[in-house]
């Protein structure tokens, strides 16, 4: 089964999170899971600290079977 990784980037103040990004599919989910850490900080620390603490961002995920794929 194979799982497609999108991340999202959520402001806690506006409760509203920017449009996910498809990062890649994995052959797993466990692999996916580690992928979606792993670009969680390289995307977090790729913004501005301010904006980061003044709009309270933070990731969200989902590793989503692809479609044919059993759940």
């Amino acid at each position: 089964m194979k799982f497609i990784l999108t991340i999202y980037v959520c402001s806690f103040i506006e409760f509203d999170c920017m449009k996910g990004q498809k990062v890649a599919e994995f052959d797993s989910w466990n692999q996916c899971l580690i992928a979606a850490h792993n670009e969680s900080i390289n995307l977090i620390t790729s913004i501005p600290p301010d904006l980061v603490e003044s709009k309270r961002l933070a990731t969200q995920y989902t590793c989503t079977p692809t479609k044919g794929a059993p759940a």
